[in-house]
């Protein structure tokens, strides 16, 4: 996949993309989705309500971390290579891709590993995406199946595959209150949090990348979500902790998609 730098190619800085450690893409972090901000939920003491209101919603900028190799003819070509390229990325204010384009800022440690005898460095630069925009759902629900989220069935309509899932038959602890006296009552539960591990499926990483953005905005899209898994009766469940998103081949990712149930 080809990277720009604010319009420039990453050869014109005699740089080349290298895969991110433990993935098979460049630039890490562009399938992930950002957790959520500010006030989720709030205990009464009897339930937990969820806020998820279109106005309640707000997501936390992302990190992207660009990973690029650099060569040079000679150790000072190499070194003024690296300067310009590290100049360039701390100005950045788009870093373009073949998905897509995002506005960022380069504010932590650029990473360098120079390799001397070879003329060469592997460098590491992160970025910060903010703010992050879900994308509009333009994927038609096509209902009905064992896996599904809203009416979307998840292997049909995103490529998505579940592997297994964690505690969704877990019963939620008991509300406490705070009283005078022992405070007995056992009815009133929390909620709970549900893990569950998938593979999505694509074409091509610009497939894959698609398939998640849709995916991604319909979890963190207003209102409770109904989360249907073989075997289970439905959960109203609902997103807040994002997901972080690895890339395991051009058509494979993985990742654990995690959920709060509050009606469990």
């Amino acid at each position: 996949m080809n990277y720009k730098i604010d319009n420039v190619s990453l050869g014109e800085f005699g740089a080349h993309s290298t895969n991110a450690s433990g993935e098979k893409i460049a630039l890490s972090g562009i399938f992930n989705l950002p957790k959520r901000i500010g006030t989720t939920e709030y205990d009464w003491g009897t339930s937990i309500e969820p806020f998820v209101d279109a106005s309640d919603i707000e997501l936390e900028g992302r990190s992207l971390t660009l990973n690029v190799v650099i060569k040079g003819s000679t150790l000072s070509d190499l070194h003024i290579k690296l300067t310009a390229f590290k100049e360039a990325c701390i100005a950045c204010k788009k870093l373009w891709t073949e998905v897509g384009e995002f506005n960022v800022i380069q504010k932590d440690e650029i990473d360098v590993t120079e390799y001397a005898f070879n003329c060469l460095a592997i460098v590491k630069v992160p970025f910060w995406e903010d703010p992050y925009f879900p994308v509009n759902i333009s994927i038609s629900a096509s209902g009905s199946g064992d896996y599904m989220l809203d009416s979307y069935n998840v292997v049909r309509d995103f490529g998505i595959f579940v592997s297994s899932f964690r505690d969704i038959n877990t019963k939620p602890k008991r509300i406490d209150i705070s009283t005078t006296l022992p405070y007995t009552t056992t009815s009133y539960r929390s909620y709970n949090d549900l893990s569950v591990q998938c593979k999505m499926v694509g074409t091509g990483i610009i497939d894959l990348y698609n398939k998640m953005s849709q995916f991604n905005a319909l979890c963190i899209s207003p209102g409770l979500h109904t989360l249907k898994l073989p075997g289970n009766t439905a959960r109203s469940v609902y997103f807040k902790d994002g997901t972080t998103v690895t890339c395991l081949s051009s058509r494979v990712l993985q990742f654990d998609l995690k959920c709060r149930v509050i009606n469990g």
